[in-house]
Order: structure tokens, then C-alpha cells, then sequence
């Protein structure tokens, strides 16, 4: 296993607004982190890539709309998959009411307009690295 955190950022292929998700994407790369930024079609779409790809953390962005759904799709599939302990983390257009339901589904964190880049990258590293010593503890066991 690389020591590099490996982070999957993803956004609709149909959502042209993507300056922010290559602003994360740059962040975590300067942070050290690879990075993989792709557009996806379907739930299913993301779940390939992040299993394909075998990243340590999952970031969708939103900015049309649609984020409780297409997110609680991906995190059943990613319990399909056998995946479910890989962090989710959504960004973009958070409306508050869409909160709960992210929640709910199991998202690990919510970055909304505004969030320090800082925060992001912190945030998206501690994840990494709880997941990584999550998998050296099952190995052990």
C-alpha cells in the first residue's frame, strides 16, 4: 500500500460548474495526496472508479442539485460492493434542508461554500488516515 493518501473527486458530468472541485483538487495535491478527478454518469459510476482505483477517500460535488439521492445511492452501493467503510464527503450547493439526508446516508463530512482550504485538506487527511489504520487494524485481526 502507498503511503500517499489516494482521494477520488467526482462531479456530474452534466454540472459544468467545476472551478471549485479543481480548486480541492489542486489543494490536495499540494498537500501530498493523489488525486483523481473524474466526471461520472451514475452512482454505480463512482463506486467503479473509487473500487477501480482503490482510494482512501470518496469527494462528490454538487452544484445542480440532486446530492441526497445520487449520495445514498452511492453509499448503498458502496455497502454492496463491500466497501463500506470508505469515506464520503460532499461539497458544492449544500442546501441546508439536503443536511439531514446526507447525514442519514452516512457522509462523513459537508463542506458548503466558503470552507477554508485548510479545513478541506485536513479534513480529507484525517479521513485517509483513520481508513488506512482501520485496514492495518483488520489485517492484524
Amino acid at each position: 500500500m502507498s503511503t500517499v493518501p489516494r482521494v477520488l473527486l467526482t462531479k456530474s458530468f452534466i454540472d459544468s460548474h467545476d472551478r471549485a472541485i479543481k480548486t480541492i483538487a489542486v489543494a490536495l495535491r499540494d498537500a501530498a495526496m493523489e488525486v483523481i478527478l473524474v466526471d461520472y454518469e451514475t452512482a454505480d459510476d463512482v463506486v467503479a472508479m473509487a473500487v477501480d482505483e482503490d482510494v482512501d477517500v470518496v469527494g462528490i460535488s454538487f452544484m445542480s442539485g440532486g446530492q441526497v439521492e445520487v449520495t445514498g445511492t452511492v453509499m448503498e452501493r458502496l455497502r454492496e460492493a463491500g466497501r463500506a467503510e470508505l469515506p464520503v464527503v460532499v461539497g458544492g450547493t449544500i442546501r441546508p434542508f439536503d443536511v439531514p439526508g446526507l447525514d442519514a446516508a452516512g457522509v462523513r463530512a459537508i463542506f458548503r461554500g466558503g470552507e477554508r482550504l485548510e479545513a478541506v485538506v485536513d479534513r480529507f487527511r484525517a479521513l485517509a488516515l483513520e481508513r488506512r489504520a482501520a485496514d492495518v487494524a483488520d489485517a492484524g485481526a
